[in-house]
C-alpha cells in the first residue's frame, strides 16, 4: 500500500468528520484521528514515559478491537506506524459486536445502548471478562 484516503463523503459519514479545505462535500473521518490516539493516549510525542513502557519496549502491544473496525486497525494503522517508523501492535484480537438482547450496542446506530451504570464503564468491561474467563 502506497497511499490511501482519509476522507470520505460528508454525507457517508454521516456528518462526522473535520471539513476538507476548499472541498465541503469531504471531511476528514474520525478514525484518522481516532488511531492516532492509541500512541499519544501514552504520551506519545512528550516526555511521558508511558509510551516508552507500554509501546516501544513492551513485548506485546495487543489491540482489542470490535469486528466493525477491524479494516482500520489491521490495515490503516500499522500503514500509520510504518511511514512513521513506529513498532507495530503485536496482537490484533477481534471480538464480535456487544448486544443487549440481541440488539447491537451502537453510538452511532440511533443511540440503541444502555449505560452499564454509575460506575461508568467498567461494569461491561468485569461482565465480558467473567463470561469468558468463568
Amino acid at each position: 500500500m502506497h497511499d490511501f484516503s482519509v476522507s470520505r463523503s460528508h454525507s457517508r459519514a454521516r456528518g462526522w468528520g473535520i471539513p476538507v479545505p476548499d472541498d465541503p462535500s469531504q471531511v476528514v473521518y474520525v478514525w484518522w484521528d481516532a488511531l492516532g490516539n492509541c500512541v499519544t493516549s501514552l504520551g506519545y510525542g512528550t516526555d511521558d514515559t508511558a509510551y516508552d513502557q507500554w509501546w516501544t519496549t513492551s513485548e506485546r502491544r495487543v489491540h482489542l478491537v470490535g469486528k466493525g473496525v477491524v479494516r482500520f486497525h489491521a490495515v490503516y494503522w500499522p500503514a500509520m506506524l510504518l511511514s512513521a517508523g513506529l513498532p507495530l501492535p503485536t496482537d490484533i484480537l477481534v471480538h464480535d459486536y456487544v448486544t443487549v438482547d440481541g440488539r447491537k450496542i451502537s453510538k452511532s446506530g440511533g443511540g440503541n445502548h444502555r449505560r452499564p451504570g454509575r460506575a461508568g464503564r467498567d461494569p461491561w468491561h468485569g461482565r465480558g471478562f467473567r463470561r469468558r474467563t468463568g
